[in-house]
């Protein structure tokens, strides 16, 4: 069985050695970079299975290899930032572009080891489906488009907040794959800690009543009983 590939991205040299000393250690393949236009050449050229990248990159910093990985490739691999920053806005706003996990320096490379591991046990893409190299996706009457973010019923923009529409993205990627509550919770707010089931209520009935024909009788976001929610195409055209 192949090993799980982790892209490293991080311009100090000994900080480099001891996580990929360590992601070797425990089973993994490394592809390190020194600067963000070199994790953006591999991230382009290469297959992964996750990204650590350090938010202060020379040149294009890990944000935006980031926004890259998220808006030009297909891959669904999760990032992890590390930062020397421990402001509670720059960890929401490396969770808010699309990074999964944020930890700062000093750190344990133990404790990365273990992110990297629970990061990798989260759902990903269903086998066989791949979202749109385009970014765009049609649904019946709904309209999709991943890098403008923008999206569209029956041909007129509906406004959606950023949760909404990474809620809605998320689940549209995955036709037919169902996700609880505490899922949907780590893949769009970015938290372990789940104790809100309202957050994610709330969200799908606001995402119903802009989306849907009949928001009482939904076509696109199905409640699944018992266990959460799952994106149909059955209204597919």
């Amino acid at each position: 069985m192949d090993k799980p590939t982790i892209l490293v991205a991080e311009d100090d040299p000994e900080i480099m050695e001891v996580v990929r000393l360590y992601l070797e250690k425990n089973g993994f393949a490394v592809l390190s970079a020194a600067d963000g236009d070199e994790a953006m050449r591999l991230a382009q050229s290469s297959v992964f299975d996750l990204a650590i990248l350090d938010v202060l990159l020379p040149g294009r910093d890990g944000f935006d290899v980031c926004r890259f990985i998220r808006e030009s490739l297909t891959t669904e691999a999760p990032v992890l930032f590390l930062s020397c920053k421990k402001e509670e806005a720059d960890k929401i706003a490396g969770l808010n572009i699309g990074g999964d996990d944020y930890m700062t320096k000093p750190f344990s490379p133990n404790e990365l080891i273990a992110r990297v591991r629970a990061l990798l046990r989260r759902p990903r893409l269903a086998p066989g489906t791949v979202p749109p190299a385009s970014g765009k996706q049609s649904v019946g009457a709904l309209q999709i488009d991943r890098l403008s973010r923008t999206v569209k019923v029956d041909g007129r923009e509906v406004a959606l907040s950023r949760k909404e529409f990474d809620l809605l993205s998320f689940l549209a990627a995955r036709p037919e794959q169902t996700f609880t509550h505490e899922q949907l919770f780590r893949q769009i707010w970015g938290q372990e800690s789940f104790n809100d089931t309202r957050t994610i209520i709330v969200h799908v009935s606001n995402l119903r009543k802009k989306i849907e024909p009949d928001p009482a009788s939904p076509l696109y976001i199905i409640n699944v009983h018992g266990v959460g929610y799952k994106f149909s195409c059955s209204d597919s055209s």
